[in-house]
């Protein structure tokens, strides 16, 4: 029997080392979205947080928090040791304020050895990679690593409403195309960013794992979490979540 591939091809040297090369072009609003999450964490900049970071990567988010909460800890979860490799790289500098874990979120075991709870757990287009099953069982997960009060953040792919699917296409490729031109300088047709990502991101057939946005909410409700809403939406991403909310004394 064939291995199957829980990460979606990320355990792929090249693969990875092109994401990090290149994500602030391939991903639409990439700074707005980075930044909107901080945003989100209800906290003062001196708070002394202990955060999880599911799915971390190569530590965008993590070097976020790490930069806006600087008396934070962070413990970064990611099932590729590729990606895993890069953080160790990009987040040397922290010291002891990171620890970093290789776990493959496709499996309820990724929590062994977790030292919670956590104020609140972010992640970033990484949940999407999931079946909707498992997805459901990891927001129960995340739930009891939560302390009361505590929030999670998920930065990811949501299913693009079906007859609007290939507007959304539309509008995403036209975005690659001017950040390029921002970022790099430089104009290319779509056609041939599309051919260098297909060759450099050897995509992996996930897509059939994205889930509505409506679901996922019902689902993180289902675990526990309150207030649960998405507060950030631009075409087929999205930031959503909720809080556990703190028992009130009676």
């Amino acid at each position: 029997m064939a291995h199957k591939d829980t990460l979606g091809g990320w355990g792929d040297r090249g693969k990875a080392a092109y994401f990090l090369e290149k994500a602030d072009i391939i991903v639409p609003k990439r700074r707005e979205q980075l930044c909107f999450l901080m945003d989100l964490l209800p906290w003062p900049a001196k708070e002394p947080l202990r955060i999880l970071d599911i799915g971390s990567g190569y530590g965008a988010i993590a070097e976020e928090i790490l930069m806006r909460f600087t008396h934070s800890t962070l413990t970064c979860v990611d099932g590729s040791d590729e990606m895993v490799k890069l953080a160790q790289e990009r987040l040397a500098k922290y010291g002891s304020r990171v620890q970093l874990r290789l776990a493959d979120l496709a499996h309820s075991d990724w929590r062994a050895g977790l030292d919670g709870p956590f104020h609140a757990v972010v992640s970033g287009l990484a949940i999407h990679h999931l079946a909707d099953e498992r997805k459901r069982q990891l927001y129960l997960e995340l739930f009891d690593l939560l302390a009361p009060g505590g929030i999670f953040l998920n930065d990811d792919m949501v299913a693009a409403p079906p007859l609007l699917k290939d507007r959304f296409g539309a509008i995403m490729q036209r975005d690659i195309q001017n950040q390029e031109r921002a970022i790099l300088g430089i104009s290319r047709s779509m056609e041939e960013i599309q051919a260098e990502m297909k060759e450099r991101l050897c995509v992996a057939p996930h897509h059939g794992h994205i889930a509505p946005m409506r679901a996922q909410l019902g689902w993180l409700e289902e675990a526990g979490f309150k207030s649960v809403d998405c507060f950030w939406k631009y075409l087929d991403l999205a930031i959503f979540g909720g809080v556990k909310e703190e028992k009130r004394a009676t």
